[in-house]
């Protein structure tokens, strides 16, 4: 078994909050951990030990033996001293299993008391079972499947166990408990990315290559003239590709290694640096399957004439209006209209979503872990010893506590219903002052009393239980639950405000100074974490220097609690976490975008210029004839124009399906506009045109005379 929390550790005789993992004796001999220091057999066997990462190991011991060293931590106002007995090597980064600290499972049995301990609710513990002989996994799954409802009065007939392959949770972003996870929507979207730039690139090889291999064709006439055949033209055509798709790529890889630590950063996925032989293998494959089709296509529009006659200067050249040509740049400018979509698009929805209405004020609120105990009475003491010192300073507004963090998923809890269904309701227990701290506005009854600590059978809910309820009246109604039998009293109701990431909608919540006051026994109350309590201190700052308010505020606290870490975060700040993944991917689509886009243009300007150069004489000609420079130019740019047509043609309706997929994870996003993808189309256009306009008008203005000479 293996479980995890959060706990203050006194390591020097300085506290400081980590977070600590739990486990039985046996884990360590499960997993093969490079453990270089300490007995694996023995390290876990009894209570007062722990076993430390590597990296916390240098960190508060440096240079010291980390071994046989004392860290005590605390719980319920005692500390416990903890010999160190292993020190773990850094795990790869594939691995799923991570901790700092690694202490005995009967601590934590210690620490949350039997009750809580024993109870099935109690979810932060997962088990690990080794499978193998006449019992392989997928037997022993269905056999716990069919089994009987494990303690039916704590589940109410509604639990469910089964086995998930350790292999499979790498990447499975429905994984439960405290293996860490990679979300393969990351990698689908990265390679989805990567593809896209890599079929610009191509696409602009093989319509410059085949572009100027027309300007080889006397080259090639000279070498059938000494007795060259065309199998011999080809292959050569196909090794020139292949060398020039290798060199790029090995450029290419040290271009990325260069790079690595900044791509790193930029989408949250460390990535290690060598390569293997399998991935050397994949990239030579790859650059073997690109300059076959380059090398293939340049033999097939160069073999397809008589190549002898080009020696006379009898074949026609014709490249840029050849088909095959139209429909890859049609390809090329849809590709790049969609990711600039997609950017723009990621980026109008990360700018509503951080200017949104959250229903309170999270600017200058400060949360402070109290890293309380389940004592419900020592954390109220704690709240109020700091509140107390907190408003000797009139840079204090408020101070309140509460259960849930706003860095995480809020209490849920599951309740059977008088008549229906189960519901499922999210809670928080809250200190008096909680609304005032929070600046959440109260829209009918009362709040409760802040010189009122007693808890009594009164409750808040917000907006949408009201409306999830259909109340009418909603201060004279109760919630229709056999767990909520106790008297109780709807005080008053408040204002909708998000208590979880506009991905999801406002659920109907409940607001309580103590849940047991109005309860008979919740289903779940213990699923998250720990028991209900005050595990939270949030603090409104007024206007003026911050600074010196959290200095104030960390001595305060240090008088409170002078055995607990000093360990704060502001709300605004951890809501804006909150979407770090999807700014990160913002920033990527950025970059995609910007480096497929830039590709595309310098292909495209190559092609122009091949283009150009074949219809020099041709301009010469009109100009003589009384054509205008803009004219000429005018000429030139309408295919193109109608190319790019095409490509938005096909860029709009793909574009719009796509986004509309991205944004049904929000439940409130902004309303896609046309002009967003016109927008797209734009750019395109006027990269594409002001390129052709420059070059064309460069060629306009040289002189016919030169232009027009015989050969």
């Amino acid at each position: 078994r293996l479980g995890s929390g959060t706990a203050t550790l006194t390591i020097k005789g300085e506290p400081y909050q980590e977070s600590v993992s739990y486990a039985d004796p046996g884990f360590l001999r499960m997993f093969d951990f490079p453990m270089p220091e300490g007995d694996r057999q023995t390290a876990l066997s009894t209570p007062g030990t722990v076993v430390l990462s590597r990296e916390k190991a240098d960190k508060y011991f440096g240079n010291e033996p980390a071994l046989g060293q004392f860290i005590a931590i605390r719980f319920n106002d005692t500390a416990v001293n903890l010999k160190v007995t292993g020190v773990i090597d850094p795990l790869p980064e594939k691995s799923s299993l991570t901790f700092d600290f690694l202490t005995s499972m009967d601590l934590l049995r210690a620490i949350v008391g039997e009750e809580t301990y024993n109870s099935y609710n109690y979810g932060i513990l997962e088990n690990y079972v080794l499978t193998g002989g006449q019992y392989p996994a997928e037997t022993l799954g269905r056999m716990m499947s069919e089994a009987p409802q494990v303690r039916p009065d704590e589940t109410n007939g509604r639990s469910e166990i089964g086995l998930q392959p350790l292999t499979s949770i790498h990447l499975n972003d429905h994984v439960t408990g405290n293996a860490r996870f990679t979300s393969p929507r990351k990698l689908y979207i990265m390679a989805a990315l990567v593809l896209l730039v890599i079929v610009i690139a191509v696409i602009n090889f093989i319509t410059l290559s085949t572009s100027h291999a027309l300007n080889r064709i006397r080259e090639m006439g000279l070498r059938t003239s000494f007795g060259a055949v065309r199998r011999q033209l080809r292959r050569q055509m196909v090794a020139e590709s292949f060398f020039l798709t290798l060199a790029a790529s090995m450029a290419g890889i040290l271009i990325a290694v260069a790079i690595l630590p900044y791509f790193s950063t930029l989408v949250g996925i460390r990535v290690p640096v060598s390569l293997s032989l399998r991935e050397l293998a994949f990239i030579l494959v790859i650059d073997l399957m690109i300059g076959w089709v380059t090398g293939s296509l340049q033999a097939f529009f160069l073999l397809k004439n008589n190549i002898r006659n080009a020696l006379q200067g009898q074949v026609r050249i014709r490249s840029a209006n050849a088909p095959l040509n139209k429909v890859l740049l049609v390809i090329q400018f849809a590709l790049s209209i969609l990711l600039i979509s997609g950017a723009a698009g990621i980026r109008l929805q990360m700018r509503y979503v951080q200017n949104k209405d959250l229903g309170f004020e999270a600017e200058r609120l400060l949360e402070i872990s109290m890293n309380s105990s389940p004592d419900q009475e020592s954390a109220r003491q704690l709240v109020e010893r700091f509140r107390n010192l907190a408003l000797q300073d009139d840079r204090i507004l408020a101070v309140s506590a509460s259960m849930n963090s706003a860095r995480e998923p809020w209490t849920r809890l599951m309740f059977d219903q008088e008549a229906g269904p189960p519901e499922g309701l999210f809670y928080n227990q809250v200190d008096p002052a909680y609304l005032r701290t929070m600046g959440v506005e109260l829209v009918a009854g009362t709040g409760f009393h802040e010189t009122d600590a007693n808890p009594g059978d009164g409750i808040l809910v917000n907006e949408a239980m009201v409306r999830h309820f259909g109340w009418k009246n909603p201060l004279e109604a109760r919630i229709p639950g056999k767990e909520f039998s106790k008297p109780h009293r709807i005080l008053g109701v408040v204002r909708d405000f998000h208590f979880s990431s506009l991905h999801q909608r406002i659920e109907p919540l409940i607001l309580a100074l103590d849940l047991g006051s109005i309860s008979s026994g919740i289903t779940g109350l213990n699923t998250y974490v720990w028991p209900s309590n005050l595990y939270q201190l949030e603090v409104r700052i007024g206007p003026g220097e911050l600074d010196g308010a959290l200095r104030f505020l960390e001595q305060a606290w240090k008088k409170a609690a002078p055995d607990k870490a000093f360990v704060y975060h502001f709300v605004d700040e951890s809501l804006e976490a909150g979407y770090a993944d999807d700014l990160r991917w913002s920033k990527v689509m950025d970059a995609a975008a910007t480096f497929a886009v830039v590709i595309a243009w310098l292909g495209l300007l190559g092609l122009m210029r091949l283009s150009i150069q074949r219809r020099v004489r041709e301009m010469g000609i009109r100009k003589v004839l009384g054509a205008s420079y803009t004219g000429i130019a005018g000429l030139l740019s309408g295919q193109y124009i109608a190319l790019i047509a095409a490509g938005a043609a096909i860029a709009f309706p793909a574009g719009w399906w796509l986004m509309q997929r991205w944004l049904a994870s929000f439940s409130y996003r902004v309303e896609l506009s046309p002009l967003l993808f016109l927008f797209s189309g734009f750019i395109v256009l006027l990269l594409s045109l002001g390129s052709l306009w420059l070059q064309a008008l460069k060629a306009a203005m040289a002189d016919p005379v030169e232009t027009l000479k015989g050969e």
